[in-house]
């Protein structure tokens, strides 16, 4: 008998069969005899209900549960009654209302954002996917505030660069609109040339025609240029239809031993004959070359002692071309030197306005103080068109004539302390009787150290000549050196940048700062990639500047080269792909370069000597060397290795 029907008996033992019933499952329905539930699940309906009554209303469960033996009671409206005397729960309404709660719709509501919910936390994924996905945010972040940094502080770069180049704008627009006339000038002249060069060159085609006339005819032209042209094009199609027969030739060679494998005798008849056809055709073409060939020559020789003429009219219209690149280098040089001869004489002409002034300053000084100075009694003698009196200073010292401008307070409080010095030294002695003897040894050694002082100054002179000869040769030989090295650079770092994909390679030049002195300021080099924009040096990054760097080595010792180089891993910063550009541009200067005086750009090879880790670098050597440890005897030991048996064909 199970535990719901022992409630039952004490139940009707008490006589409340007809208003109490017993709760049977967990559905909120009840049955009037024993509990119905599958065996498996008896303990855990047990535990939920456990010595649980039903009452239809508050009254019986009152009485139920305070009267006497206490029990659990619930009721239908769910207050519940507990055996400590408790009351809790109750609706109003009965089982219906409270059924009645929760519409449909807002169920199908929430379990539709029940699920949007249950798909979204799937999207998210576990906890450790979002600490990730956070860390990985997080690094990103830091990386765009990095980025954000760069960014300002080159913001701040280029607007100083802006502001930098607006003030050279004005100076080079005032510049231009003070050149302006002469520029016009010039502009006007050099049209007036280059009138007289097109007279020139209608004048060269029209003898060109006279002298080719004949032979214009007789080959069916107009004129000697039309004959080249229609040479030229008859000389590429020739060429264009060699090739594509050429191209055929082989497809079908292929196509035929492909053919042979599958054992297709017809198929191959088919293309020996097409072959053989291919072939008469290719050596017609031939025949047709050769014979073009020969009139070719045959032409090129008539057309060589015609052109002989035309050389000379030519380098006359080059002579003019020189001429006029002379008169505008010439009419450059006068503009910056008329503007510098202008600044002197307004330096000069103001230097002369204050020396007049200075001058009528001390002839008024003079005349207060009642002192006579010597003057020339014809001022015409002099030359000098300064109004008042010439003053004569034959009788002042070699020494005082050669004192600069800038030193007359300095001579002139020299001079005031001397003769206060002289007036207080008569004034407390007597005069000296021999100051006659002592003045004529005076006389004689000031003499002795004048002389003195010429040798100086003169040796002085001299010597400032030979360090300004220096200063000169120095120059040169810099700007010799600067020069060859910016012409040659580019080329050297096109060839370390170029590849299939950039045929045309990189660019990279050199600037002075100061062409006049260059030894004030420094140089600046600029190399730009390819599909790079222009940026500084130290945007760059380590393989471009290691690249950048070795075409400056290698320009500047293309100069003056020296027997060898050694390349200590020069190559620790590059990929394989520019790796392999080095490596191939230094064993072409090397292999071949070294052998030969020049190379075929023009520039001198050297022997290298390169110590790399890398063996796409290394592989491409003429000969190996390893230095390895021998434990034997505690000391390095080389070996060596011939690559030359070994080069690719």
């Amino acid at each position: 008998m199970c535990r719901a029907a022992v409630v039952s008996a004490l139940l009707r033992f008490f006589g409340f069969n007809s208003i109490v019933k017993l709760l049977t499952n967990y559905h909120s329905c009840t049955v009037l005899t024993n509990l119905v539930f599958d065996p498996s699940l008896e303990k855990a309906i047990l535990f939920a209900v456990g010595n649980t009554l039903v009452c239809d209303d508050l009254e019986e469960a009152k009485v139920l549960s305070w009267s006497g033996e206490r029990f659990k009671v619930v009721t239908v409206d769910g207050i519940l009654l507990t055996k400590s005397g408790t009351m809790t729960g109750g609706t109003s309404g009965g089982m219906e209302a409270r059924s009645k709660q929760w519409d449909d719709k807002k169920i199908e509501g929430l379990n539709k954002k029940k699920e949007q919910y249950e798909s979204e936390m799937e999207e998210l994924g576990s906890i450790r996917d979002m600490r990730l996905k956070e860390s990985e945010v997080s690094g990103k972040i830091s990386g765009l505030e990095k980025k954000i940094q760069y960014a300002d502080i080159e913001k701040q770069s280029i607007e100083d660069k802006l502001k930098h180049l607006s003030q050279e704008k004005e100076t080079i627009k005032k510049e231009i609109e003070r050149n302006s006339p002469e520029l016009r000038k010039l502009s006007n002249a050099v049209d007036r040339r280059n009138t007289e060069i097109h007279k020139l060159e209608k004048r060269i085609n029209e003898i060109t025609d006279r002298i080719y006339k004949e032979f214009s005819k007789s080959v069916g032209v107009a004129n000697i240029r039309e004959y080249e042209e229609n040479r030229l094009k008859s000389a590429q199609n020739v060429a264009e239809e060699r090739l594509n027969l050429s191209s055929q030739l082989s497809k079908l060679k292929y196509q035929l031993e492909y053919e042979q494998n599958r054992d297709t005798s017809s198929r191959i008849q088919e293309l020996e004959s097409f072959i053989r056809d291919l072939e008469n055709d290719l050596k017609q073409v031939q025949n047709k070359e050769a014979e073009a060939k020969l009139a070719a020559e045959k032409a090129t020789e008539e057309i060589n002692q015609f052109k002989e003429e035309a050389k000379e009219w030519k380098s006359k219209s080059e002579d003019c071309e020189k001429e006029i690149q002379e008169w505008k280098k010439k009419a450059s040089s006068a503009t910056t030197s008329l503007s510098k001869l202008n600044r002197l004489i307004n330096s000069k002409e103001k230097q002369i306005e204050d020396l007049i002034v200075q001058k009528q300053e001390i002839l008024e000084k003079c005349e207060l103080e009642q002192i006579s100075l010597p003057t020339i009694s014809d001022p015409m003698d002099t030359g000098t068109l300064t109004p008042g009196p010439v003053l004569d200073f034959d009788q002042l010292s070699r020494q005082l004539k050669d004192r600069r401008n800038s030193d007359r307070d300095k001579i002139e409080a020299e001079f005031k302390q001397k003769m206060d010095a002289l007036i207080s030294e008569i004034e407390r002695t007597a005069p000296n009787l021999k100051a006659l003897d002592q003045y004529e040894a005076l006389l004689e050694k000031e003499k002795a150290v004048t002389e003195e002082f010429e040798a100086v100054r003169k040796e002085e002179k001299e010597k400032a000549d030979r360090f300004n000869a220096v200063k000169q040769r120095r120059y040169e030989l810099f700007m010799d050196a600067f020069n060859y090295i910016s012409g040659n650079i580019d080329k050297i770092y096109k060839q370390l940048t170029k590849s299939i994909t950039h045929p045309l390679g990189g660019t990279a030049y050199l600037n002075l700062e100061n062409e006049d002195d260059p030894f004030l300021h420094g140089m600046k080099y600029t190399a730009m990639p390819p599909t790079k924009r222009f940026r500084d040096m130290e945007q760059l990054s380590g393989g471009e500047k290691t690249v950048a760097a070795l075409a400056l080595l290698f320009s500047i010792h293309s100069y003056k080269p020296s027997p060898f180089f050694i390349l200590d891993e020069v190559d620790a910063a590059l990929d394989n792909l520019n790796v392999a550009k080095v490596a191939g541009f230094i064993r072409t200067k090397s292999c071949e370069g070294a052998r030969t005086s020049q190379d075929a750009d023009g520039g001198n090879g050297f022997q290298s000597i390169v110590i790399s880790l890398k063996d796409s670098f290394y592989d491409k050597a003429e000969a190996l060397v390893g230095v390895y440890r021998d434990s034997e005897r505690g000391c390095s030991r080389t070996l060596t290795f011939d690559l030359t048996n070994y080069r690719e064909s």
